[in-house]
């Protein structure tokens, strides 16, 4: 079973994310869209969107809470491999991978089907820690495929290429309309962010295995 402690850039971020969610939701809704991430030819869009909106979730706190969690759980062991400002930097890189996947796409859509992008994906903002979540949980997959996890309530522990290798493949065939998913639920930026991830800790252990060892 796989030993879970808290570390401190994983603590900082869920702080960070929970302040931000008390901010908005409690104190600052009228912010909601300036900080939320809209499509890059919308007037809505800012430059620090792209950041803003991975610190953001919605109104919904089991939006907020499905995110922390698998951040709580799997985080410590990622930063743990590669350290604190790595961490971070992948953390953010994987947000950013998962803006720039649904970015291309919507981009296309804008351009050869402008009449439903204009009436759909135009006038919706993203936000969410997911892109970065499922850069997590594809460098957990890469990095501990065969350590055993428990998915709460069920008191079985799965291993990992099992259950987030579920999770990814349930994540791929909705982004291609095979099985039938929320309307409000940015898919493509979960695969988009668990690519990214990958290819970084692919990278990394690669080239820096004398450095960045598995505990």
């Amino acid at each position: 079973m796989f030993n879970f402690n808290l570390s401190p850039m994983v603590k900082n971020l869920i702080i960070l994310n929970v302040v931000v969610y008390i901010g908005i939701t409690f104190f600052a809704q009228d912010l909601f869209g300036t900080f939320a991430l809209w499509f890059f030819k919308n007037p809505n869009f800012k430059i620090w969107q792209p950041i803003t909106h991975m610190f953001m979730h919605s109104f919904n706190i089991s939006h907020l809470l499905g995110n922390m969690i698998a951040l709580l759980f799997l985080g410590p062991a990622i930063e743990r491999w590669m350290g604190s400002q790595r961490f971070l930097f992948f953390y953010l890189m994987c947000g950013i991978g998962a803006f720039l996947t649904v970015a291309v796409v919507d981009f296309y859509s804008f351009t050869f089907n402008n009449a439903y992008f204009m009436a759909t994906s135009y006038r919706i903002p993203s936000v969410g820690a997911s892109g970065a979540v499922y850069g997590i949980m594809a460098a957990f997959l890469w990095l501990y495929p065969n350590e055993k996890l428990v998915l709460f309530p069920i008191p079985i522990p799965i291993k990992v290429k099992y259950l987030i290798g579920f999770y990814m493949i349930k994540e791929l065939l909705a982004t291609f309309g095979i099985i039938a998913s929320s309307a409000n639920v940015a898919h493509l930026a979960h695969i988009g962010g668990a690519i990214f991830g990958f290819i970084m800790v692919w990278y990394w252990k690669r080239n820096d295995m004398d450095k960045y060892r598995i505990n």
